[in-house]
């Protein structure tokens, strides 16, 4: 389900300067490696195809540059049609040499991880590239209309890129009135008729915009976009789709699937969804099938479904709904954004979503069930799909915009643990973990993919700095999850203290790792939003024994609209010491002038410190 099925493809992902300066930043337009222009003008016919035309010519500035153009892809769909116009490249001084046929190859596109592809690619290899060369290449394009689409939908997207823009010009054309929505499109001058039926999109002048440095949980979430569609209805775009989705829910259900309804019969409505999305997973992998035709949104038959034994999101999604409703269940297809960043909803066009789950009522609650998925927790939404719009096909063919809710921060670690120390500062250790939520989650996949002996290692090493001895006891762990998930260990920790001169020092370094990490944002000028993952709770019970220490108690409340903190440290009577930690994540991400705020300046320095706390002057005992 692509967004914007027109983008130039070659920069697909972002390319980083060899060199590390020492502060994040916008990479200064010196640094720029490429120089490019760009001009298209696409068609919107009545029969919803499109067509375009577009030129693109990009001047290399820096060696890195050359690399970036190396060869130039463009993926397309067997039904759709490219042509490439024109292709010259022109060296410094020089003057334009048409790019031999030789140099552009046309074959079938490589298959995706998990799927059949029925695309074709037409790539482009320039020879003789090196700084100050210039190329150029033109293509004609024509996109057949998606099956089922009545309304035409484009995204352009000047997301922040290592190249330089000095020139860009789109027009689009259409045979009925365009509606335009878009955000943060200051630096372009947007003219539209009086008719609606034209625009022109032009960037008012030169610019360079390339994040550099920023930390690996950065993202944005705005970026300049500009949004067309023939329709800002969303029964006009979808509701086709939901039409055709009906047709396919009333069939019967085939053999297999209506067992698997049978054998939850009678049940609760909790343990008949956990069964049926158990059954799903049991005989369905994940798996797009686009070699008969290009389907789009619309799902193959229940019963194609079951004689394939494989769908991809929207065939999955259908079967699911159809068995749920079998049981007496309300669900419903929806279509949603998957992923860490979700866009605002600017134009309800078929290329805003790109996945499919279902709606499910269960014991009065709304739960939003994802079968593509390795595990599933009962009545928990998936990190993925957590805090966005989400449209729902409804039963009546209607299609309504609905919310799919942030979850409330839930018992997602909870530790129990003794560390007994040695006289060389070994500790004997042992711990109890309880897992939920998305860590159990991670667990459950680590296993299935992995396997448990690779998955045991990878505890063991999280257990202690330099562990041996780890003896791990759990359950094996399920596709669905229970509320909580026992770990308990038993290992010896060679460097449970850390040494210095002849002193021996306890401290709590990882948690103080993500308060450091916030301090260096801000000191480094970092720009990005920071995406933390669903909100969580983790606390630890933790008991020091074997040696001595002379820190008095502590204690820490910390309140802030991002994260709570409480800290009940204090000796014990044996000359240990023991501490209870809790920390309270509350939201899923942070934003530039949030983590630049005052406030939050004020609890960075106030959970160091409570972190610091914990820093302590271990005595150990005299060798036996």
């Amino acid at each position: 389900m692509p967004r914007h099925p027109f983008s130039p493809s070659f920069l697909a992902a972002s390319v980083f300067c060899a060199a590390t300066p020492a502060l994040a930043a916008l990479q200064p337009i010196a640094e720029a490696p490429l120089a490019g222009e760009t001009e298209f003008r696409c068609q919107f016919n009545a029969d919803n195809s499109t067509d375009c035309v577009s030129t693109y010519s990009f001047t290399i500035l820096k060696p890195s540059g050359r690399e970036m153009l190396s060869r130039i892809d463009r993926s397309y769909a067997e039904t759709d049609s490219l042509i490439v116009e024109k292709a010259e490249l022109t060296q410094p001084g020089g003057k334009p040499v048409p790019l031999d046929q030789s140099q552009i190859d046309t074959r079938t596109a490589p298959n995706p991880d998990q799927g059949f592809l029925r695309e074709r690619q037409t790539s482009l290899a320039f020879p003789n590239l090196r700084v100050g060369t210039r190329i150029s290449y033109t293509l004609r394009e024509h996109f057949t209309a998606k099956p089922l689409s009545t309304q035409f939908h484009y995204i352009l997207s000047r997301p922040p890129m290592p190249v330089r823009d000095d020139r860009f010009v789109a027009e689009f054309k259409a045979e009925r009135p365009i509606f335009v929505r878009s955000e943060l499109m200051d630096a372009y001058r947007i003219e539209q008729s009086a008719d609606k039926k034209t625009l022109k999109v032009s960037l008012k002048k030169p610019q360079y915009t390339n994040y550099i440095n920023e930390a690996g949980n950065a993202y944005l979430r705005h970026t300049p976009r500009l949004e067309l569609g023939s329709s800002l209805d969303l029964q006009d775009n979808f509701g086709p789709f939901a039409a055709r989705y009906n047709e396919i829910l009333a069939a019967e259900l085939p053999k297999g699937a209506a067992a698997a309804v049978a054998a939850v019969k009678g049940k609760p409505a909790r343990e008949q969804v956990a069964g049926l999305m158990q059954y799903i997973n049991d005989t369905y992998r994940y798996l797009g099938d686009w070699r008969a035709s290009e389907r789009g949104y619309v799902p193959f038959s229940l019963a194609e479904i079951e004689r394939n034994g494989y769908g991809d999101c929207k065939d999955l999604a259908i079967l699911l709904a159809a068995m749920l409703k079998a049981a007496g269940i309300k669900a419903e297809p929806t279509l949603v954004s998957r992923g860490d960043v979700v866009w605002d909803l600017l134009v309800p066009g078929m290329y805003a979503p790109n996945h499919a789950i279902v709606r499910a009522e269960v014991d009065g609650k709304t739960w939003w069930l994802d079968p593509t998925n390795p595990v599933f927790a009962p009545g928990r939404t998936m990190p993925d799909i957590q805090q966005r719009w989400a449209l729902v096909l409804g039963a009546d063919g209607k299609v309504r915009r609905d919310e799919i809710p942030l979850e409330a921060p839930g018992d997602t670690l909870r530790v129990t643990r003794s560390e007994h120390y040695t006289h060389d500062g070994e500790a004997r250790v042992e711990s109890r973990v309880e897992l939920s939520n998305a860590p159990l989650m991670q667990l459950s996949v680590a296993d299935r993919q992995r396997g448990r002996t690779s998955t045991d290692q990878d505890l063991c090493r999280n257990f202690a700095k330099e562990g041996s001895d780890c003896v791990l006891e759990r359950d094996d762990s399920q596709f669905v999850l229970p509320p909580s998930y026992t770990i308990s260990a038993r290992l010896t920790d060679r460097r449970a203290l850390d040494r210095l001169g002849g002193e021996y020092f306890y401290n709590r370094q990882d948690l103080a790792s993500q308060w450091d990490a916030f301090a260096k944002y801000r000191s480094e000028g970092q720009l990005a939003e920071l995406y933390l993952g669903e909100p969580q709770i983790t606390s630890y019970d933790i008991s020091l024994s074997g040696g001595k220490t002379d820190e008095p108690a502590h204690s820490c409340e910390i309140r802030s609209p991002w994260f709570d903190i409480d800290l009940q440290a204090e000796p014990a009577k044996d000359g240990g010491y023991h501490y209870r930690y809790r920390e309270v994540q509350k939201t899923s991400w942070l934003n530039h002038d949030e983590i630049n705020s005052a406030e939050f300046g004020k609890l960075i320095e106030q959970s160091r410190g409570c972190v610091e706390q914990l820093r302590l002057v271990v005595k150990l005992d005299k060798r036996p």
